[in-house]
């Protein structure tokens, strides 16, 4: 099992429950939303401290993976480049140029930039392992409507800036890998384009625990099948909410108290594990000191088992 917490909650605490739950990685991942960018320069910022190190060397010093999961669009492709290239970002349904979401995927400059960022941004992730999970933005409706856009589906899009980010990458790290992350408007199987070798999935099906009737029957299975057959159970990745508790706190402090479902869990490890998924992870954000200063440790017994 995997787990990944919020930057400011990694703790001598959190190192010790990776280790009594037999966690094989423990990932960090900044805050989504409208401010990802920014909560991701602070995880680049803590990444050059001593402090956060030392944390992260115990870790992987107690044989526990450290990895870094987050939102990186607004990052890799600075919105403060809209006034000098707006046709670097989205055009909206009212034909306007907007910098509010990703970018435009069809804008080759565009695309060039943010893979070189995306290298470089790499080489700064501490000690982490050769797969990377640079997700675009955090959003629902996050496409671009320009021409050239139109013609392809998002997921389509998203494959392709992730071929892009994966080329450049390999270039300093040839041993690299890139998730597919399939969620929102990515939970589809691409038609147009193709996985680079190294491209994995990584399945994120939010809606399920956010009452908007989303179960993995009927369409929903059909899909996650077709997802597998498509990118191959290689290196593949289920990404649940679980223990997520920034979720079930709908993403306000100060966080409600969590019970986690153990049984529903272990009958979702069984699922997973049945369709061919070599790696179970969830976010456990939420859970970190201010959390157990109200309600004490929380049940994470079921995470020894995924």
């Amino acid at each position: 099992m995997e787990l990944l917490i919020h930057p400011e909650e990694l703790s001598s605490r959190w190192i010790a429950l990776a280790e009594k739950h037999r966690l094989k990685r423990l990932s960090i991942h900044p805050w989504g939303g409208k401010n990802a960018h920014k909560t991701l320069e602070d995880l680049v910022s803590r990444l050059e401290t001593s402090e956060y190190r030392d944390m992260i060397d115990t870790l992987i010093d107690t044989g526990i993976e450290v990895g870094y999961e987050f939102h990186a669009a607004s990052y890799l492709l600075p919105r403060d480049l809209f006034e000098e290239h707006p046709e670097y970002f989205r055009m909206n349904e009212e034909g306007e140029r907007v910098a509010d979401k990703n970018f435009c995927f069809s804008n080759e400059d565009a695309l060039t930039l943010l893979a070189k960022n995306a290298a470089v941004l790499a080489k700064k992730l501490y000690r982490s392992p050769e797969d990377y999970y640079f997700w675009l933005d955090d959003s629902r409706s996050a496409r671009c409507f320009c021409p050239e856009c139109r013609k392809r589906s998002f997921a389509d899009h998203q494959l392709n800036v992730m071929n892009r980010m994966l080329r450049e990458i390999r270039k300093e790290i040839p041993n690299a890998r890139m998730c597919y992350l399939a969620y929102y408007e990515s939970l589809a199987v691409p038609e147009t384009v193709k996985p680079d070798d190294g491209i994995f999935l990584e399945y994120a099906p939010i809606d399920r625990f956010r009452n908007l009737g989303f179960d993995l029957v009927g369409e929903n299975l059909k899909t996650l099948e077709g997802l597998l057959a498509f990118f191959g159970s290689e290196n593949a990745k289920v990404l649940e909410y679980w223990y997520d508790n920034s979720l079930f706190s709908k993403w306000k402090k100060p966080p409600v108290a969590f019970s986690p479902d153990n049984d529903a869990i272990r009958l979702d490890y069984a699922f997973y594990r049945n369709l061919g998924f070599p790696t179970l992870s969830s976010f456990a954000c939420f859970l970190g000191e201010d959390y157990v200063a109200l309600y004490g440790e929380p049940d994470l017994s079921a995470a020894a088992e995924g």
